[in-house]
């Protein structure tokens, strides 16, 4: 009988250990809690906004402040914010104004008044974001010549929005159920996917191809957006996805939970390959951080994530 317990308790340890890997480097950017974060593409910088306080555009490797930014004396908070893949520009949502800054020197470059802002994306040139609105509205704003070169319309309002790396296509999802996908040559809607529940994130693979929806405490779906085919569902039911990334070469697509989780899928097999679960503080006590923030690193062999209790982490893939 103790035989058969010590074996079950060790086969119960092992299972436990698949799923509580030890990150290989950690970092606190915030103690009192992040409200947003925005890696850059490869995971070298990260904007955190804390709950209280300016953002801060951070060096990841050696946890470097670099830069503070806000947007007026009364901070209401940044909401959103998405750095440019040329490392030059980053760009700052407070609820109701968006901000473009250099990164060089951390000059402000431009301020504009968007009244209910929801999601933030930006162009691997820094020129063009794409902003969504609680007003059922998503624009493709021209950052360096301060105007709105398409609007793009939801039944409700939006939720998420995305933008292609190296191709010209946007992305938009609502709380209407719809995601919809764009052509940014010609402002024109190419389709849209229904869902049981509202869209609550989108996201677009570098090259364009493929499409990630999930509707809110729902299946998260696959598309290929040339055909508009489903691709396959992600074996997670019942959860919202609250970040996510594709690979640069769309072998692994990185999804972050509420629940302190991040998971690497297979997309050839659309399986899970992995998962990791941060180590908590308490092991008694609920850790409700959310995963807010994630990148593939260069090499493509290193993932980092950032979570809404300040803590970020690099986890090995292989």
């Amino acid at each position: 009988m103790i035989r058969r317990s010590l074996l079950i308790f060790a086969c119960l340890a092992l299972a436990g250990c698949q799923w509580t890997n030890s990150p290989e480097t950690s970092w606190t950017h915030d103690e009192t809690g992040v409200f947003s974060a925005a890696f850059s593409n490869h995971g070298q910088y990260v904007i955190v906004a804390p709950t209280k306080g300016p953002a801060k555009f951070i060096e990841v490797a050696n946890n470097r402040v670099i830069h503070q930014w806000q947007h007026s004396d009364q901070n209401d908070g940044i909401i959103a914010a998405a750095i440019a893949d040329n490392l030059r520009y980053a760009i700052t949502a407070e609820k109701n104004s968006l901000a473009l800054w250099r990164i060089k020197d951390g000059k402000a470059l431009g301020f504009w008044d968007f009244p209910a802002i929801t999601d933030l994306a930006i162009s691997a040139s820094g020129a063009f974001a794409m902003i969504g609105m609680e007003n059922g509205k998503a624009y493709y704003f021209d950052l360096f010549n301060g105007r709105i070169v398409y609007t793009f319309k939801h039944e409700g309002r939006i939720n998420s929005v995305a933008l292609a790396r190296s191709k010209a296509l946007a992305m938009t999802g609502g709380s209407a159920h719809l995601a919809k996908l764009w052509d940014l040559r010609t402002g024109r809607l190419i389709r849209q996917w229904d869902h049981p529940f509202k869209v609550y994130k989108v996201l677009l693979s570098d090259d364009g191809s493929l499409a990630m929806t999930n509707a809110s405490m729902n299946k998260t779906r696959l598309w290929n957006t040339q055909t508009g085919a489903l691709l396959g569902e992600l074996d997670m039911r019942f959860m919202t996805v609250s970040a996510g990334r594709f690979s640069a070469d769309n072998r692994y697509l990185a999804t972050g939970r509420p629940n302190y989780q991040v998971d690497l899928w297979d997309l050839q097999s659309i399986t899970l390959k992995k998962r990791w679960a941060p180590d908590k503080k308490f092991f008694w006590r609920p850790d409700s951080a959310a995963i807010i923030g994630l990148a593939f690193e260069a090499d493509g062999r290193s993932l980092v994530s950032e979570a809404s209790n300040g803590q970020a982490h690099r986890w090995r893939i292989q």
